[in-house]
This record gives C-alpha cells, structure tokens and sequence, in this order.
C-alpha cells in the first residue's frame, strides 16, 4: 500500500473552476420580481418568498465562492510543502 497522497492539479483547479462557474449561475437564474401589476395578497406572500430565495441564492453564492478559495488555497498549500519536502529529500 502506498504512503503516498497523489493530486493531480491540474484536475483539482478545474473542477474548482467549474464549482465557481456554476455558483455565480445560481443566483441569475432566479427571477428578480413576480408580482408585476397584481395586487393580490397570495402574490405578496410569493413575493416576500422570492425574494427570501434570492437573498438565500446569494449567501449561498457568497459562502460557496469562500469555500472553493480556501479549498484552493489548501491545495496550493499541500503542493507547496510537497515540493519542499521532495526538495528536502534529494538534498539528503
């Protein structure tokens, strides 16, 4: 059994690059109003509903795009530390 933890980066920061892309798809597929000229209370209460969505869409959005930096950040981090430690090892 290996010891060893493989990443293929390249793979990583495209499958980064597409959890990005398909979060900022999230919140400009929900419409922004439906109530339009109706003035019916159902509406109104679609319509607070609606927008709670949106406002949910977009901290979701917010929290995913902090997300994916970190994670990108870790494996920028783990390939640093990689490369030195294979540094460390062919100096010994």
């Amino acid at each position: 059994m290996s010891k060893e933890i493989k990443i293929d980066a390249g793979e990583v920061k495209k499958t980064l690059k597409n959890a990005k892309q398909a979060g900022a798809h999230i919140h400009s597929a929900l419409p922004k109003t439906i109530k339009g000229k109706n003035e019916l209370s159902t509406t109104e209460k679609i319509e607070k509903i609606n927008q709670q969505l949106n406002d949910l869409g977009t901290s979701y959005t917010e929290i995913l795009q902090k997300q994916l930096a970190q994670t990108e950040q870790a494996v920028n981090t783990m390939m640093e530390t990689d490369k030195a430690i294979a540094t460390s090892t062919k100096r010994k």
